[in-house]
Parts: structure tokens; sequence; C-alpha cells
């Protein structure tokens, strides 16, 4: 009964939560989940987030280093912070969404906190899945839902401590830019985009 109350309090927690990024960016929002196995559903390769109802895409924006002088004065230099580059592969968009730029955000983008509360979100739904499999061997769901959320509890935890990564650059950033444009400015509607 423990582990129920803390897999739906956590389960509660992913659904309106606060995402940081690497780069600095924070959002609410959720994480898309479709009811049946769809193309947006989370996978090992990363999440869709819903923010303001609507798919959100990343921007990917540079950070910049600020120095704390600790004097009261800071300088921001333009050395910038190594942040993971634009995943331009990560599945297929659900419907509606065009096809060609992946809405699908790689765990390597998220903040530490972020990935450690995801992470403990999928170690619940595996120990919670694990239970009901020891009490029922011959649930296929709960076999089937075992096995996911453990992949994607490694997933996370690997993601998490990668620290060799494709860094973001200017040209990457400003080439993701355009793209999101070209291919969403169809239908802004669809997205919450935070780029210019």
């Amino acid at each position: 009964m423990k582990t129920l109350i803390i897999t739906l309090i956590l389960a509660v927690n992913i659904q309106g939560a606060t995402f940081k990024f690497k780069d600095g960016t924070i959002v609410n929002g959720r994480i898309f989940q479709a009811p049946h196995h769809s193309l947006g559903n989370p996978s090992t390769q990363g999440v869709l987030l819903i923010v303001d109802n609507k798919f959100y895409i990343h921007h990917y924006p540079l950070k910049k280093k600020t120095i704390d002088h600790g004097d009261g004065t800071y300088t921001v230099t333009e050395e910038l912070i190594p942040t993971p580059a634009p995943a331009m592969s990560g599945g297929i968009n659900p419907e509606p969404l065009p096809v060609c730029i992946p809405a699908r955000i790689n765990f390597i983008q998220f903040h530490p906190e972020t990935l450690n509360n995801i992470y403990k979100y999928y170690a619940q739904k595996t120990k919670y899945h694990k239970l009901i499999i020891n009490k029922n061997p011959k649930s296929i769901t709960d076999l089937v839902a075992f096995n996911r959320s453990k992949d994607m509890a490694l997933a996370v935890y690997r993601a998490a401590n990668t620290k060799n990564f494709k860094l973001n650059s200017q040209q990457l950033s400003s080439n993701w830019s355009r793209l999101v444009k070209k291919e969403y400015g169809r239908s802004p509607s669809l997205i919450t985009w935070l780029g210019h």
C-alpha cells in the first residue's frame, strides 16, 4: 500500500512538474503520455513535454558564463558553458506534429535535479510492477510495464552519468532555431517555443 501511495504521488508530480535544463531553461509542464503505445510516449530516447497545453519544443540556447567576483560585481563572459547540442533525431513525432524536427527531448538535456525526479518516478514504477509480478507471475501487462519502467530508469541513470556529449554551439543553436521556425511556423498553435 505504501508503494502504491508513493507511486501515485510521484505520478502526480511528474504529470505537473518543473523541468530544469542544463542550459538554464525552466518550464512548468508535464510529460506527454497517450493512453496506448503512442509514438510520442516516453522512451529511452527521451520525452515530449506539454507546456501550456501544447507540445514544448526546446530552443537549446547557449549558456554564458557568469563570474561572481565576491564583492557584489559580476562579469558575463563570452566563454560558453558546455551544454548538450540539439538532437537531430529522436523518434517519430506524434500526430499532429510535423516529422522533420524531433520534439522529443533527450534526457541528457535535463538538469541533474530534474533527472533525479524522473529517475525516482520510473524506479518506483519498476518496484510497483515487480511486486505485482511476484504476486501474479502471469500478468503480461505488469511484466511489460516492469521492463519498460526499468529501461526508462536505466536510460535516465545513463544520461545523468554521461559527461562526454556533443556540445551546443552558436551555429547548432542558430540552425535549430531556423529549422523550428521553418517547420513549425505554419502551425505555431501546436507548440510552445521560447526561441526568438
